[in-house]
């Protein structure tokens, strides 16, 4: 992995020598997590001090915008149908898991919460999961799938949550926790805070150059907390960002991080930080 960061930060680096007409000595990327309106007092997952953190970031923005090269963006994109959302489950009587519900492998097996078997990507994703990247990972569950009476391979939805549940209680770090919907595709929540927008389109305006926009969350059967890498990943656009991670340690980078969704920002920050030790080191 270390050869392999290496050899893409050389070949950004090419990139911006034969692209730009000017080099930077310094490049300096203002990295903002999840700025949205559902994170803001109002919103369905509301932080506490979120407000005052805009007013902050919104003023940096303003007051350095010429020494700012570049803005990153990152933004939840979630549907309805996501597994950390009450829609996904029911107990047997038909009631959905209450917000902030946790829901462990044996929850599952036993099947006090049960997922619904009718979830399907949108037509343009085509495959919820790719076998290649769950081999890569621990293999793929025997009972996964299925096959109808037609031929046709089906998957198990109450399989891949067991195995979903244990590949994330098996590293340690979290539980599946049942989220309020937020974040949704096309709704006001999901849209980048009014003040913090507008300081972006005026950098844009005063420097010529333009905020790059990371969406993640649209998968319906992982979670992305951090903006790199899905928790458990399914597909190859939930694996490892590799472009996201070189185009920010290309030269000399600065983070700027908010505080709008404490989880999304600590969990992205030490995922930048840990692959920039490394990819710095060679």
């Amino acid at each position: 992995k270390k050869n392999l960061l290496t050899k893409r930060k050389t070949n950004s680096i090419n990139r911006i020598n034969h692209t730009n007409s000017y080099q930077y000595t310094t490049m300096t990327t203002l990295l903002l997590i999840d700025c949205q309106k559902d994170f803001h007092p109002g919103g369905s997952l509301a932080v506490p001090n979120a407000d005052s953190d805009a007013e902050r970031i919104t003023q940096f923005i303003h007051q350095n915008a010429t020494s700012i090269h570049r803005i990153v963006a990152t933004m939840d994109s979630h549907h309805p149908l996501h597994i950390a959302h009450p829609s996904f489950w029911s107990d047997g009587q038909g009631n959905l898991p209450a917000p902030f519900t946790v829901i462990s492998m044996e929850d599952v097996v036993e099947g006090r919460w049960i997922p619904r078997e009718d979830v399907k990507p949108s037509a343009r994703e085509s495959l919820l999961i790719e076998d290649d990247i769950l081999l890569a990972g621990d293999g793929i569950p025997s009972e996964l799938y299925s096959t109808d009476e037609t031929g046709n391979r089906q998957l198990n939805m109450k399989q891949w949550c067991i195995e979903y549940t244990r590949r994330l209680e098996a590293k340690g770090k979290f539980s599946l926790m049942i989220w309020p919907e937020h974040c949704l595709v096309g709704t006001e929540g999901q849209t980048v805070v009014r003040s913090i927008c507008d300081a972006m389109m005026e950098w844009s305006r005063k420097t010529g150059g333009s905020v790059e926009w990371v969406n993640k969350g649209q998968n319906l059967l992982t979670e992305n907390y951090s903006a790199l890498c899905a928790e458990v990943p399914v597909t190859k656009k939930t694996s490892f960002d590799y472009e996201l991670l070189e185009s920010v340690s290309i030269l000399y980078t600065i983070f700027v991080c908010v505080k709008m969704a404490v989880y999304l920002l600590l969990v992205t920050s030490i995922s930048f930080i840990r692959l920039l030790m490394h990819t710095c080191c060679t």
